[in-house]
């Protein structure tokens, strides 16, 4: 009787170890924000780890974002989670953050604060519109010049906080 009693507390307190570890490894090892690259037909760009599009506000001024309030629902901001990590073709001295509005830690490149374009998981489709451009690997916007959008020059612009 004592052995099975042992045995039943052993295998109860290694599952409970077990338990314990995997636990603690997922709360301490939440992965960090990987910005990397994707070829397209504009060139090379920067996408988040799930493929999406990441883009700039032409607003935005020394790293200090403009899009503010509703424009966050249609840009909502790459937020950080750990420190952002490069991949690909991306280059990590490129990446930053800057804190904004709820205490929430945004991912910059090159100093512009990043954004993707909640209208679309992948693709392009979010350039040009409202001041927003496609992020090249070098940090600055890829502007598709044969793409026309009224609403690149409409009051709802990425700087106008919306």
């Amino acid at each position: 009787m004592k052995i099975r009693t042992v045995l039943l507390v052993s295998v109860a307190l290694g599952a409970f170890a077990l338990a314990s570890s995997a636990l603690g490894q997922s709360a301490h090892s939440s992965a960090a924000t990987v910005v990397t690259t994707k070829k397209t037909s504009l060139g090379t760009i920067l996408v988040t780890s799930s493929g999406q599009t990441l883009y700039l506000d032409a607003s935005d001024k020394l790293g200090h974002p403009a899009c503010t309030g509703g424009c966050l629902s249609i840009w909502p901001p790459l937020k950080a989670t750990g420190t952002p990590k490069a991949s690909g073709g991306a280059k990590a001295s490129m990446l930053g953050t800057t804190k904004i509005a709820g205490g929430i830690t945004q991912v910059t490149y090159n100093k512009h604060p990043l954004y993707t374009f909640a209208s679309a998981a992948t693709g392009t489709s979010g350039e040009g519109e409202n001041g927003f451009y496609v992020v090249s690997t070098s940090g600055s916007k890829i502007a598709n010049t044969t793409k026309t959008t009224s609403s690149s020059s409409s009051s709802a612009g990425g700087g106008s906080g919306w």
